[in-house]
């Protein structure tokens, strides 16, 4: 998995709920909701001189084959959740309990998360619905895709600073250099698990 510099950090990002469910038409319609839902998020990042750019275009060649971790730009601050995990194992569908926030932390709708299993891997989610801790830090909060793998009990839940891990999408990645020299780096991300 490869990490790309700090800084510069995304200047924007583009979501997209990758969805493999249907709707089925006939004498009536009806929707076929299939696991597996997960994001596409496309980066973009500030014009770079071409030494930090080399750093990251070498990285990002590499993330082709390897795949990629990338901290979401967050427009607002998440606040300070505290030490979340996930509250109870065998959990599925769209709840997922989790113990460890500051009392009367509030999650909020739109806000994204990163749950990660007992292998590292992260899954990211967004909070559908606004809900508070309670006072010894519990909450049950409702996520969008719905969960898609076991997770177990204690496994992290990060909300400070979510990010998503996947494949550098497409069969092809390039960079542009134009003649100001300042090198302009984007890319999409896929979830892979």
């Amino acid at each position: 998995m490869i990490e790309l510099p700090a800084s510069p950090a995304p200047n924007g990002m583009e979501p997209a709920l990758l969805d493999y469910g249907m709707v089925q038409r006939g004498a009536s319609s009806i929707r076929v909701n299939r696991p597996g839902n997960r994001y596409r998020i496309a980066f973009s990042y500030p014009p770079m001189q071409p030494d930090k750019a080399r750093t990251f275009t070498g990285r990002l060649t590499r993330a082709k084959r390897d795949g990629v971790k990338i901290t979401l730009p967050l427009i607002v601050p998440q606040g300070s959740p505290g030490a979340t995990v996930v509250d109870g194992a065998g959990q599925a569908g769209t709840s997922l309990a989790v113990r460890g926030f500051n009392a009367g932390y509030p999650a909020k709708e739109g806000f994204w998360l990163t749950v990660v299993d007992a292998n590292g891997v992260g899954y990211l989610h967004q909070i559908t619905e606004t809900v508070r801790a309670d006072a010894g830090g519990l909450a049950t909060l409702t996520v969008e895709p719905p969960l898609r793998a076991p997770l177990a009990d204690g496994d992290t839940v990060e909300l400070a600073a979510p990010w998503i891990e996947g494949f550098v999408d497409g069969d092809e990645w390039g960079w542009s250099v134009p003649v100001n020299r300042l090198v302009s780096v984007g890319f999409s991300v896929e979830e892979y698990a």
